[in-house]
């Protein structure tokens, strides 16, 4: 405010939106028994009739572990959910193949009735496929609960027969009694907050490229594995965050398996507390920098230094071994001189994570990775172009034939490679964008969008043809180092939570 003429404009704001509020409230106050009635009517017919063409969603996670998310969401939300009673088959839609199939409902699983006060909250969040009265949005335009978290789960049309809904898995009671080691299975995000939680104390971790077998029991790449030896001084500290955790933990007592990989192999790899740090300032997007600095800070609690990119050639990264550009415009990122000192940093053994348009930026330098390039547009039989040729009054209308609004794709992953491991060979992304990059030589192709992979949300007609055959998640080797590149945003909003356990391995597993 710098002249009194401000001062008057800002009061006008004040007394309008004051006025507004209590126009508002007046007129609720006139029209309360009526506004009651028709709450109340509300929440009764989502109990009597539900919402929507399905009268439930069966849930059921690779884990147990992976349904405590979704159920801590429901819980906060006030979603009534139940377990299934005992075993029984229907049919109902697929959210991971799109199709109606039969399927075989399993004790344990979870049941999210559409008849409940929250209903039409529950269609919302379940829809399979998000129907849009108008393409033109300003956000998102699919958002369903199966694919952000990872979880299988059908659409069903019959009433299923639920229990009330159990405690979450319960805590391991955890007290060191192995004279060698433990072994920790790692297959959702909780497990890999356990690991940073121990690496943040000093605890030596190491973890299995391949499977083995071990009393019988096989255990796929990621396992890690606690040994007595190196952590002495650490046990009451492992005991402290194991008991703590929902960590499915197993005794071993020998470095040599039945069957796989021993201790001994080169497959099996130390991990190393690791100094992290990340970009903000004016060239990253705010939403961006947040969402890695939250995530570290509030739901990892793990060091992270957050770096001003102002000025990028001033950026001191010796002191850091992982460097996160998340989301923004870099312009140093494709210039040769401006990017000089951070390829060196990566070529001395730095792990360099961007993520969205960062990545675009860096494929337009020289870091040997390249955006897939789409297909000139067709021209008329004259030569010249008529889509120039546009009405000013359609100008948002016709933005958006160019534009991929939040549309979920089905993303085949190399699960061999650390960056995929705890995952199937699948993984559902979010695009906001239409970026992909040409098939990599030198580097890892961990994450492809091959030919119709679109499985909800809306994508513009000039780029769906572009989006698949190219990769959005990899890696290229530079010197001793790593660069990671995500097309999308593995974090969005922090509700993606089915990115967040491929984040981490991109942290701390990849180019171990």
């Amino acid at each position: 405010i710098k002249t009194q003429e401000d001062t008057l404009t800002l009061y006008d704001r004040i007394l309008h939106h004051f006025t507004t509020s209590m126009s508002t409230i007046e007129v609720a106050s006139a029209h309360a028994s009526e506004i009651n009635r028709e709450f109340a009517k509300y929440f009764a017919d989502g109990i009597s009739h539900g919402c929507g063409a399905y009268s439930a969603y069966v849930i059921s996670g690779r884990s147990p572990k992976m349904l405590e998310p979704l159920i801590r969401l429901f819980d906060v939300n006030g979603i009534r959910w139940s377990s299934v009673r005992q075993k029984t088959k229907d049919k109902g839609f697929n959210y991971f193949t799109g199709k109606e199939e039969n399927l075989e409902i399993g004790e344990g699983d979870i049941v999210v009735s559409s008849r409940q006060p929250k209903a039409a909250l529950v269609k919302v969040l379940f829809e399979p496929r998000s129907v849009l009265a108008d393409s033109s949005t300003y956000d998102i335009t699919a958002w369903s609960l199966p694919y952000a978290f990872g979880v299988q789960a059908w659409a069903v049309k019959d009433e299923l027969s639920a229990v009330a809904p159990p405690a979450l898995t319960k805590k391991p009671d955890f007290s060191w009694q192995s004279p060698y080691g433990y072994l920790m299975e790692y297959d959702a995000f909780s497990d890999a907050v356990l690991m940073a939680s121990l690496l943040r104390e000093g605890v030596k971790l190491r973890y299995a490229e391949k499977s083995f077998v071990y009393e019988g029991k096989t255990y796929h790449p990621g396992t890690i594995i606690i040994l007595k030896k190196g952590n002495e001084g650490r046990l009451g500290v492992i005991e402290n965050l194991i008991s703590k955790s929902h960590a499915v933990i197993d005794p071993v007592s020998s470095g040599f398996m039945e069957s796989g990989i021993d201790f001994g192999s080169d497959k099996v790899h130390l991990l190393k507390k690791l100094r992290v740090a990340a970009l903000t300032g004016k060239m990253a997007n705010p939403n961006a920098a947040g969402e890695v600095w939250y995530f570290f800070e509030q739901q990892l609690g793990y060091p992270i230094t957050m770096l001003n990119a102002v000025d990028p050639s001033s950026l001191d990264l010796r002191n850091y071994d992982v460097l996160i550009i998340p989301n923004g415009d870099y312009p140093f990122l494709s210039d040769k001189e401006g990017s000089v000192s951070l390829r060196n940093w990566v070529r001395q053994g730095g792990k360099l994570i961007v993520m969205e348009q960062a990545a675009a930026r860096l494929a337009a330098g020289e870091w040997g990775l390249k955006l897939k390039k789409s297909e000139e547009k067709e021209k008329n039989a004259e030569g010249n172009s008529y889509a120039d040729l546009k009405k000013y009054g359609n100008r948002d209308r016709d933005g958006i034939v160019n534009n991929v609004p939040g549309a979920i794709y089905k993303v085949e992953l190399d699960n061999t490679h650390p960056l995929a491991f705890g995952y199937p060979d699948y993984y559902f992304s979010l695009k906001q964008n239409s970026d992909l990059y040409e098939f990599s030589k030198e580097g890892w192709n961990v994450g492809v969008i091959k030919k119709e992979k679109q499985v909800s949300g809306f994508v513009g007609s000039n780029v769906k043809d572009k989006v698949q055959d190219g990769t959005v998640i990899g890696t290229m080797p530079l010197g001793s180092g790593q660069v990671i590149y995500f097309a999308d945003d593995p974090l969005f909003r922090s509700f993606w939570e089915n990115g967040k356990l491929m984040f981490l391995n991109a942290v701390f597993l990849t180019g171990n």
